[in-house]
């Protein structure tokens, strides 16, 4: 997957200087103010982060921010719509390449990057949110159904067991990375990947067993 870039707020780079007003490049400054609100948003949280400090590291003033996106909480929607709509693009999988390939792939597509910052924040501040809660659930939906669809190539099971199974494997995916963020003295990153893996191993297992049967 596509990564996307993580600008460094703290960089010693110059300055960038600020465009007066509303820009004449409409998609250029919503692009721009996009970025660095979804950076500034994963770091400090929506709450802590100032209009006028999203402004000032995209480079132009808070006239620009409220033309394109009306208030503050119209650039939040707007930022996860399209962190979520770039998170779809870009999940280029390997066509049949195995349920444990997919989740290796899908367990790497946010790490440390700057849109799961974002995510894992926002989702913290506004989990009960009518707005974005929806936004956050299709896009889980995205993903079971992902993982159900290559589960029932690789082992012939359908139906509803099988989309219990991908919820499963997601729900851990979900689980392992709030932990990770929690605890990094007695467990490596690998140890978390490793868990997740050992969960599907399990679950593939499970899924070529006749229903009703024992271990």
């Amino acid at each position: 997957m596509e990564r996307v870039v993580k600008i460094n707020s703290t960089s010693t780079a110059p300055a960038k200087v600020r465009v007066r007003g509303v820009s004449k490049n409409s998609a250029e400054a919503q692009r721009k103010i996009l970025d660095s609100a979804t950076l500034l948003f994963g770091e400090q949280g929506f709450a802590r982060t100032k209009t006028d400090e999203i402004a000032d590291h995209a480079g132009y003033s808070q006239a620009a921010i409220f033309f394109h996106f009306k208030t503050k909480a119209g650039l939040l929607e707007a930022c996860l719509k399209e962190a979520l709509a770039r998170a779809k693009a870009n999940l280029v999988l390997a066509e049949n390449s195995g349920t444990i390939d997919l989740i290796q792939r899908l367990d790497r597509a946010f790490d440390n990057s700057t849109t799961a910052d974002f995510f894992a924040r926002i989702l913290v501040e506004f989990g009960d949110n009518s707005t974005i809660r929806p936004v956050y659930a299709n896009f889980h939906e995205h993903l079971r159904q992902l993982i159900a669809s290559e589960l029932t190539r690789e082992t012939g099971v359908e139906g509803r067991r099988t989309y219990l199974a991908a919820a499963s494997i997601l729900a851990m995916m979900v689980g392992v990375h709030a932990e990770q963020r929690l605890e990094s003295a007695r467990l490596t990153r690998s140890d978390f990947r490793e868990m997740l893996i050992e969960v599907t191993r399990l679950v593939l297992c499970d899924l070529g067993k006749p229903v009703g049967t024992g271990p």
